[in-house]
C-alpha cells in the first residue's frame, strides 16, 4: 500500500514538473536573426499610468483575483521603471538593447509566475501581441 501511494505521488509530481512553462531565453547567439524578427517596444509614456493599464488588463484578461493585483502591479511598475532607462537603445543599437531587455524580462516573468501560478502564467503567456500595438506589448517587446 505505501508502494502504490508513493508511486502515485512520484508520478503526479513527475507529471506538474513537466507541465511547467518555461521562460524565454536570453538573446540568441544568431544576432543577425534576432535582429530580423526585432519588435520596436511601444513609448512607456507614464509608468504609473502605464503600469496601472497593464494590471487591469491583466487582471480582467485573466479573470485573477483581487488578492494578486498588488504583487502584479509591483512586478509590473518595477519592470517599466527598469525598462525606462533602456529604452534609447532600441532604437540606436538592438542588440544591446535585446541583451538588457531579455534579462529584465525573465526576471519579470518569473515574479509573476510565482504570484499567478503556472497555468495563469500559460495563459498570460498566449496574450503576447503581433506587434507593440497594445499596453502589454509593454511587457513584450
Amino acid at each position: 500500500m505505501k508502494k502504490a501511494f508513493f508511486m502515485i505521488v512520484c508520478s503526479i509530481t513527475i507529471s506538474f514538473s513537466y507541465a511547467q512553462v518555461t521562460v524565454p531565453a536570453g538573446v540568441p547567439k544568431d544576432a543577425g536573426a534576432v535582429l530580423k524578427n526585432f519588435v520596436k517596444p511601444p513609448a512607456i509614456g507614464d509608468i504609473g499610468k502605464t503600469t496601472s493599464g497593464i494590471t487591469d488588463a491583466l487582471m480582467s484578461q485573466l479573470k485573477l483575483p483581487g488578492t494578486q493585483k498588488s504583487g502584479i502591479t509591483d512586478a509590473v511598475g518595477s519592470f517599466l521603471k527598469s525598462k525606462s532607462g533602456i529604452m534609447d537603445l532600441a532604437g540606436k543599437n538592438p542588440t544591446d538593447y535585446l541583451a538588457k531587455f531579455n534579462p529584465l524580462q525573465s526576471g519579470l516573468f518569473d515574479k509573476l509566475k510565482g504570484i499567478m501560478g503556472a497555468a495563469k502564467f500559460a495563459s498570460f503567456l498566449k496574450l503576447k501581441p503581433a506587434g507593440a500595438g497594445n499596453i502589454l506589448s509593454n511587457l513584450f517587446f
